[in-house]
């Protein structure tokens, strides 16, 4: 078991490239059983022809005294081993609340924060962190229990390069310096590392935190993975093998993106533009990637499947915000991915105002157009009206409590409340969004899905086009005729 282990991990630092004395390798060491061990096999490698390892410890001041006593027991071992070690202390339950996370998501942030940074300034070629089989496992049904596709179940990665996994952290000036982060006991179950520990006498550090069931993952850990293993005795190894499984049609799909992106993507450092045709020759599921690959190269954070479904299948002439302040916008050019800002968006100066044919000025830098004539393009800002359907004369005004309307293409009626907070509009844009209306019946929230009632069919004989936009549309239009 004991030379089993050692000669694992090497075989894994030579298919990495790593097996040579002048590299460098950053290892997070916890204290607990699986960092422990993963430092140990390295000390041992490096006491031959392995590459130099230096250790990285961060106490999240979660847990008090114990994480004290972690510390200590961190030091003591870089002493007794004579390595170099970097410690860091973060208030993670402050970070928490700042971040607006629970307590585990917040120790990951934090600790791979500052392993990035360590990293960036030491300038190892890899950073190692002590993931093993029950852990991948764990996070395989995790991401299965949310939903998630291929991207998701092939879990974690034996070697993420560097551009991957500090994206997050680190500026996009810094991420070509970054190093892989690396997993070399990712295929090794927890019980054999448990058994290195013992026939090396190691004591490792005991996390209590770990066997607390308020965490999805300790759930998981403690009595749904028992019970599946209870089931099948090998369902560690089938869900490692379902992840590598799923990392190869991940890879395989990538490179069927990688293939059509210059054509289908036009990409600038605010927006990304998926153009028409090749997105609607391509796949849902491909459609699936390039939206979340538009998103990732804007610096956003991963969108959740429900945001992707519901930009993948947006109806041409409307928009939604995909996440944070990420907005998507679907035209007959295609879609557009793009981070405005708030200047970007109409706003009403005041409660109310009455609409007269041609132009009419709402504040913020934004107009109202009303006729018959249909724009030259139309986008999210243009709507074809059913002029038969209008009881009354059009104004725009205000949101107000208990405001409600039927969204084309929705399921009877919604509180307008509940449709803004479903397509993301940001809070701070919501109060003084224009509100297209007939008799104080809602007729469209400008920009995003109409009132079914007043929508122009085709069958429709008498139109009336409404359309926002910028003042300075208007001028650089005028001059463009002229």
């Amino acid at each position: 078991m004991r030379d089993q282990l050692v000669n694992q991990v090497q075989g894994f630092l030579q298919g990495c490239g790593l097996w040579f004395r002048d590299a460098q390798l950053l290892v997070a060491l916890s204290g607990g059983p699986d960092s422990l061990a993963l430092s140990h096999v390295l000390w041992r490698l490096m006491r031959g022809d392995g590459p130099q390892i230096t250790l990285f410890h961060l106490d999240h001041t979660i847990r008090g005294d114990a994480a004290r006593a972690d510390a200590a027991f961190v030091v003591a071992l870089a002493t007794a081993w004579d390595l170099p070690l970097v410690r860091e202390q973060r208030d993670v339950p402050a970070l928490a609340r700042a971040w607006k996370l629970g307590l585990p998501a917040a120790a990951r942030r934090a600790r791979y924060e500052l392993l990035a940074a360590t990293a960036r300034r030491l300038g190892v070629q890899a950073v190692a962190v002590a993931h093993q089989a029950d852990d991948q496992a764990e996070t395989v049904l995790l991401h299965l229990l949310r939903g998630a596709g291929p991207a998701g179940l092939r879990g974690m990665l034996p070697l993420t390069p560097g551009r991957q996994w500090a994206a997050e952290y680190l500026g996009a000036e810094s991420l070509h310096l970054m190093p892989p982060l690396i997993r070399p006991l990712l295929t090794t179950p927890r019980d054999e590392i448990l058994q290195y520990c013992a026939d090396q006498q190691l004591s490792p550090r005991d996390d209590a935190s770990n066997r607390d069931r308020h965490y999805a993952r300790s759930r998981l850990r403690h009595d749904l993975l028992p019970a599946l293993i209870a089931e099948n005795p090998q369902a560690v190894a089938a869900l490692g093998r379902t992840a590598r499984i799923c990392a190869e049609d991940y890879a395989f799909l990538q490179a069927q993106l990688d293939a059509i992106w210059p054509e289908l993507a036009e990409i600038s450092s605010a927006w990304v533009r998926l153009h028409a045709g090749p997105w609607n020759d391509l796949h849902p599921t491909l459609q699936r990637y390039a939206l979340r690959r538009a998103a990732s190269a804007l610096g956003a954070a991963e969108p959740s499947l429900a945001q992707i479904e519901a930009a993948r299948t947006l109806p041409s002439g409307s928009g939604m915000i995909l996440i944070a302040d990420l907005l998507v916008e679907r035209d007959q050019r295609g879609l557009t991915v793009g981070t405005p800002d708030a200047s970007a968006m109409p706003q009403l100066a005041v409660d109310r105002v009455l609409l007269e044919p041609g132009v009419t000025g709402i504040g913020a830098g934004w107009e109202l157009v009303l006729g018959a004539d249909p724009p030259e393009a139309t986008d999210r800002w243009w709507l074809a009206l059913d002029r038969a359907a209008l009881s009354g004369d059009l104004a725009v005004r205000r949101r107000r409590p208990g405001d409600r309307f039927r969204p084309l293409g929705g399921r009877g009626s919604r509180r307008l409340q509940d449709y803004f907070v479903d397509v993301r509009l940001p809070r701070p844009l919501r109060n003084a969004w224009p509100i297209l209306i007939c008799a104080d019946t809602i007729v469209w929230p400008i920009g995003w899905r109409p009132d079914e009632r007043f929508v122009a069919r085709p069958e429709t004989t008498d139109t009336i086009w409404v359309g926002a936009r910028k003042e300075d549309q208007r001028i650089h239009d005028t001059t463009a005729q002229g």
